[in-house]
C-alpha cells in the first residue's frame, strides 16, 4: 500500500514538472519572438541612421579647417588683448 502512495506522489510530481516545463517553454517561445522583433527593429533603425550619421561626419570634417582657423583667430585676438593690457 505504501508503494502505491509513494508511486502516486512521484507520478503527480512528474505531471506537475511536465506542466511547468511546457509553461516555461511556451513563455520562452514568446520571449524569443519578442526578442527577434526587437532585433529586427534595431537593425532597421541602424540601417536608417547610418547614412545620416555618415553625412553628419562628412559635414564635421568639412567644417574642421574653418573651425580651426576661427580658433586661431580667437587666440590671436586674446594674445593682442593681453599684450595691450600689459603695455
Amino acid at each position: 500500500m505504501l508503494w502505491w502512495i509513494s508511486g502516486g506522489i512521484v507520478l503527480l510530481a512528474l505531471v506537475v514538472l511536465v506542466v511547468v516545463a511546457f509553461t516555461v517553454v511556451s513563455r520562452l517561445r514568446t520571449f524569443d519572438h519578442a526578442a527577434r522583433a526587437m532585433q529586427a527593429r534595431l537593425e532597421d533603425g541602424q540601417r536608417r541612421v547610418e547614412p545620416r550619421l555618415a553625412a553628419l561626419q562628412q559635414t564635421v570634417e568639412q567644417m574642421m579647417p574653418q573651425l580651426e582657423a576661427m580658433a586661431a583667430q580667437q587666440e590671436a585676438r586674446a594674445a593682442q588683448s593681453a599684450q595691450i593690457e600689459n603695455s
